[in-house]
């Protein structure tokens, strides 16, 4: 017999090109035996059939940037220190008391120190002391704390003497008459009377309002009063020295009459002696 042919000659057969790579297939490595119980282990035609499958380990999932960056919880943002916040809130207020105080009306006390015009003493003087500590020139690096402060202490100093104050209280007793007047209520009407709680502007704006009208109208007068008495004491003045002025001329003229009594003398003198010459050689001629 002859062999049988073989194959033909050339590359052996696989995928055509370009074709994605085949996975080998997967070997069970458990063993199934059919036949007898009491047969041997080993391979056998009749009784038994073997088939080994190899099952490929699953691939632990690697840890990249994403999956460390997903199990890893976000860090919180770093908080700003206690101090710091405090600071910060304190010289927002330092600022803006010093704001209320610089732009507030520098003629009525309680508006400088923010006070209501019914505080007692201990009241002005706690109102001070806490507004004082916030914008001490020592605390504050702000230049414009020297003049808030200061404002600050007069206005407090006028409110803790009991002359001054009674002084501004009756300014301010006047704008109270006058805005009731101008509402058409009562002269004597309480502050505290329900027919004032609900006006817009209320009644301690319309009064705080008149009052500085008042003390505006108070001061023009006093610097007009002012102005008139150093016109004055300029006119009186100026008649002092014109008086000074006319005594010092006729001193002068006086020392210099004296000065020049010696020169009037002896022209005098020569005159007297030339006139009893010529008479003497008028004699003399005739």
């Amino acid at each position: 017999m002859s062999a049988p042919p073989g194959p033909p000659p050339g590359p052996p057969p696989g995928p055509p090109p370009g074709a994605p790579p085949v996975q080998p297939p997967i070997a069970d490595t458990s063993t199934r035996t059919s036949g007898d119980p009491g047969s041997s282990a080993g391979p056998s035609k009749a009784k038994s059939t073997t088939t080994t499958a190899t099952t490929a380990p699953s691939p632990s999932p690697v840890a990249g940037p994403s999956t460390l960056q997903n199990d890893v919880p976000a860090a919180d943002p770093p908080a700003l220190p206690q101090r710091s916040i405090q600071q910060e809130s304190t010289s927002f207020f330092q600022e803006l008391e010093m704001d209320r105080i610089l732009t507030s009306f520098k003629l009525n006390p309680y508006d400088v120190l923010e006070a209501p015009f019914e505080a007692d003493l201990k009241e002005i003087t706690k109102i001070y002391r806490k507004k004082s500590l916030l914008i001490h020139p020592d605390k504050v690096k702000d230049p414009r704390a020297v003049t808030a402060f200061d404002m600050l202490k007069k206005a407090a100093t006028v409110l803790q003497d009991e002359e001054q104050r009674s002084k501004l209280d009756e300014v301010v007793i006047d704008a109270k008459v006058m805005v009731l007047q101008d509402l058409k209520f009562p002269r004597d009407l309480s502050a505290d009377d329900a027919r004032l709680a609900d006006l817009v502007p209320s009644f301690e704006e319309r009064v705080r309002k008149q009052t500085k009208e008042l003390m505006i109208d108070d001061e023009l007068r006093k610097r007009k009063a002012i102005k008139l008495q150093h016109e004055t004491e300029g006119e009186e003045q100026r008649k002092k020295e014109a008086a000074a002025a006319e005594r010092k001329r006729k001193a002068d003229e006086k020392d210099q009459w004296e000065n020049g009594r010696e020169h009037r003398v002896q022209g005098w003198r020569s005159f007297q002696k030339g006139t009893k010459k010529k008479r003497k050689d008028e004699n003399v001629l005739g």
